[in-house]
């Protein structure tokens, strides 16, 4: 049984841009990905979880995600998202499934995406719109970046920073 579809599910989403990079126009996902490199344990490539405390974060949190993956490392579900990205998608789909929530061209880009950083180990950027939420008129920008949570140097889990560019004019 196929999961339950959001409504506003989109079909004819445009999928994000891969940035390996790191090319970053926002202050804030390049202030992450600072505060990421700094919680790598010397001889890893991957920093532990609990590196990252709420106190540590505090101004990245409204803007942040953490994604978790299943046992088989294909799909994905969001554990966390922050105040400013609920506000900016206009949703709250903490707790949801990607395939739950997301078009399948919105999926495969997340997919790609997760499954770089799964591969090479380290961050990557994304950019793009928030078309898959009708809000194709926002920029938006991402680093995409691994942590481990069970064992040492183990990808179990993203933290993703997010940062928003200037309100587009909409054309019909």
């Amino acid at each position: 049984m196929a999961p339950a579809q959001d409504v506003r599910r989109r079909d004819g989403d445009k999928p994000f841009v891969s940035d390996p990079e790191l090319n970053f126009w926002s202050q804030r996902p390049r202030a992450f990905l600072d505060a990421w490199r700094m919680r790598v344990p010397p001889g890893l490539t991957v920093p532990p979880r609990q590196a990252f405390t709420p106190e540590a974060l505090v101004e990245f949190l409204p803007y942040m995600l953490i994604i978790d993956m299943d046992a088989t490392r294909q799909r994905y579900r969001n554990r966390l998202i922050g105040t400013e990205i609920v506000a900016h998608a206009g949703r709250d789909t903490t707790g949801k499934w990607f395939d739950e929530i997301y078009s399948e061209a919105t999926q495969d880009g997340h997919h790609r995406a997760h499954q770089w950083v799964l591969q090479h180990r380290r961050p990557l950027r994304v950019h793009g719109t928030m078309a898959f939420v009708d809000r194709g008129y926002l920029s938006v920008e991402a680093l995409v970046t691994p942590v481990s949570v069970s064992q040492p140097d183990e990808i179990d889990q993203f933290l993703i920073c997010v940062g928003y560019g200037e309100l587009q004019k909409y054309e019909d």
